[in-house]
């Protein structure tokens, strides 16, 4: 084994500490999310889904390869570690993960 040091980095997760505490947060990776899903120039909005949105199966075509909403959607749940206000979104989102 070899020591690597301080934990500053590990699985997508950014650890910092002071004297008492750990901070723990994935700005870095939910950063990376978004560039992935070509969100970059989107504008910022305060919830992350539409209110009373109700979306089906049925609606719109399906995709010819699902497999970026997949990874995309497995991201978003594994996000959802230290950005609890999205686990809805993900838990709607992930309904859709077999027929995209």
């Amino acid at each position: 084994m070899k020591d690597l040091g301080p934990l500053t980095y590990f699985l997508g997760l950014e650890v910092s500490r002071n004297s008492h505490d750990y901070f723990v947060n994935q700005h870095k990776y939910a950063m990376d999310l978004v560039k992935m899903a070509n969100l970059s120039d989107s504008k910022i909005v305060d919830t992350p889904l539409e209110v009373n949105l109700k979306l089906s199966k049925d609606d719109g075509s399906s995709l010819e390869d699902p497999t970026l909403y997949r990874q995309l959607v497995d991201s978003l749940i594994y996000l959802t570690m230290t950005q609890p206000d999205i686990s809805y979104v993900a838990h709607i989102v992930s309904q859709f993960v077999s027929s995209p």
